[in-house]
């Protein structure tokens, strides 16, 4: 299986936020696309990411290991865009 960074981007973004309508707003996306593209990574991954609570979303313990590689994935490509526009 291959990662599809664009799904991660999507779950990273959803996770931080706490929500999928403030991750839409943030990276300019619908709700059913956003929802699409979670429901692919977690296909990808055999686990589910989120637990629905209420109106919210809670990571679940597969969505907290997933988060934190997905915070160093994006923090990592930061440092490195970073390091290659003081070049």
């Amino acid at each position: 299986m291959d990662l599809n960074y664009h799904h991660l981007q999507y779950f990273w973004a959803v996770a931080r936020e706490g929500s999928i309508a403030r991750a839409c707003a943030q990276l300019h996306v619908s709700q059913p696309t956003m929802s699409t593209q979670i429901r692919k990574l977690e296909r990808s991954l055999g686990h589910k990411l989120f637990h629905r609570v209420g109106r919210g979303l809670v990571l679940t313990e597969a969505g907290k290991a997933v988060f934190r590689y997905a915070d160093e994935i994006f923090t990592l490509g930061r440092e490195m865009v970073d390091a290659m526009s003081d070049r």
